[in-house]
């Protein structure tokens, strides 16, 4: 769940984050960088936002938190270890989200843990379709259904994500019954 604590959230973003508030941002930032973004590398894009991703075992239920570390101000990012890859770059891709879209405004927030099914209010599910947008982009996206497969297993592959986040992305870019 995400919590913004202590007043309200500023109007402003800080500055190192004016110019970053969608994925195709992020995906110009990373491509800016030299990182591959055709999948991304989501685990050095987050580096290069200056969030620290620490790999630990959490309960299983639990994929991820993010907070600033009130001692060294730094931004840290925990991802369950005991989950798939698959799972671990979506778990990343979420928290980046909240980085960016919520956390971007105050040094207050905290998403202290992302559950799998992340969808229990308006920030946790603006920081899945985020997500979504960022590993699986439109064009990216489209472009393998129609040039290479319209396989969930395919896509899940290529994008390094799970079927159920195939599956998903596919509805809401208008793909659903596509053969997917």
């Amino acid at each position: 769940m995400a919590f913004i604590r202590k007043g309200m959230v500023k109007e402003r973003k800080l500055p190192e984050f004016e110019e970053l508030s969608t994925p195709e941002d992020l995906i110009k930032l990373a491509e800016s960088k030299g990182l591959d973004t055709d999948p991304i590398n989501i685990t050095e894009l987050a580096q290069e936002l200056g969030v620290t991703v620490r790999f630990e075992p959490l309960e299983d239920e639990v994929s991820g938190s993010l907070v600033k570390e009130k001692r060294s101000g730094a931004w840290v990012m925990k991802v369950n270890s005991l989950h798939h890859p698959h799972r671990q770059r979506f778990t990343i891709a979420h928290e980046l989200a909240h980085r960016i879209c919520h956390a971007a405004n105050s040094d207050n927030f905290e998403d202290k843990t992302f559950f799998r099914n992340g969808d229990s209010n308006w920030m946790e599910a603006e920081a899945n379709q985020f997500a979504a947008a960022l590993l699986m982009p439109e064009n990216s996206f489209v472009n393998y259904i129609d040039n290479v497969s319209s396989k969930v297993e395919d896509l899940a592959s290529y994008f390094q994500v799970s079927s159920m986040a195939v599956r998903v992305r596919a509805k809401v870019l208008g793909y659903e019954g596509h053969n997917l």
